[in-house]
């Protein structure tokens, strides 16, 4: 039986990103703080920050077969994420180059995407029926059906909602992680803590909006609303910190903690990864985190 306890189903990419003072201007060029070469993508990054907290984790989607998707292969391997799930296209691998400025602590995105799919193989099937959860973003959501699964039929399903949910019915998943930029957009002109609480009793689910360096907040129909504060830290970037969060707060109510500590233990992991200029490697061990949080009560 495959020890495997949760899935993560979506977009694998190769990131290159520069850390810069500011943006250059139109055929300026300035000399970058840091470049570093990463994984990416908002499932590989979940299924990363899994592994790092104890969880078993796999990972299902699409490389292509050249010295990216070799790379891809290492760093999974690296942090004990299984890649049996994953499918070889017939495209490059997905990457981006990212201009990470610290004048604004914005960045600017050049990505190499959509990639085109390629069939679910029986590995990823066989993961899956075996797991506890399976995590979806943007991509892997609309992979459900191939793998065989719905809400209520196989394990939980958790959302990353980070693109163009507005009409999505949260009903079809056990846990919906929407931005509270997503929720306005579902719910214009409603308070944060109605909105939640109205996509969780219509679906009978959990609901939580992040809220960046504010925190998170969340509704179920157990809990009512809860809310976690965020951390400050001292900030390289925050790439990837949103999907760190989700693929933490997964790892956390597997692991038993209650709604609001898994969303104030998430909250910190990734706080946590903002020390980094990529998304994954400061991402902390469940030793590391229980030590922040006790020097941090």
């Amino acid at each position: 039986m495959s020890s495997v306890k949760v899935v993560c189903v979506g977009v694998i990419t190769v990131d290159t990103i520069a850390l810069v003072e500011k943006y250059p201007s139109e055929d300026e060029r300035v000399l970058a703080q840091e470049i570093s070469r990463a994984g990416g993508g908002p499932a590989a990054v979940a299924a990363v920050a899994l592994s790092r907290l104890g969880v078993k984790s796999a990972i299902v989607g699409t490389i292509g077969d050249d010295a990216d998707g070799k790379e891809v292969l290492r760093i999974f391997e690296k942090e004990g994420v299984d890649t049996t799930g994953i499918s070889i296209g017939t495209s490059a691998t997905s990457g981006s180059v990212i201009v990470a400025s610290k004048e604004h602590s914005t960045r600017a995105i050049s990505t190499r995407q959509p990639m085109v799919q390629a069939p679910i193989n029986q590995a990823a099937k066989n993961l899956v029926a075996a797991a506890q959860w399976v995590h979806v973003d943007h991509v892997g959501i609309n992979q459900l059906p191939a793998l065989g699964i719905s809400r209520g039929n196989g394990p939980q399903i958790s959302y990353d909602a980070g693109y163009g949910v507005e009409s999505f019915d949260p009903i079809t998943v056990d846990l919906f992680v929407p931005t509270d930029r997503q929720m306005s957009l579902r719910y214009p002109g409603v308070d944060l803590a109605v909105a939640l609480e109205n996509d969780s009793m219509k679906a009978g689910n959990t609901v939580v909006a992040t809220q960046g360096s504010a925190g998170s907040s969340g509704f179920s129909p157990e809990t009512g609303l809860v809310t976690a504060s965020g951390f400050k830290v001292d900030v390289k970037s925050t790439l990837g910190a949103g999907d760190v969060f989700h693929g933490a707060l997964v790892a956390q109510i597997f692991q038993g903690h209650t709604l609001q500590e898994a969303m104030r233990r998430a909250n910190a992991v990734a706080a946590l990864s903002c020390r980094g200029l990529d998304g994954q490697s400061m991402i902390p061990t469940t030793t590391e985190l229980d030590a922040y949080l006790e020097a941090n009560k």
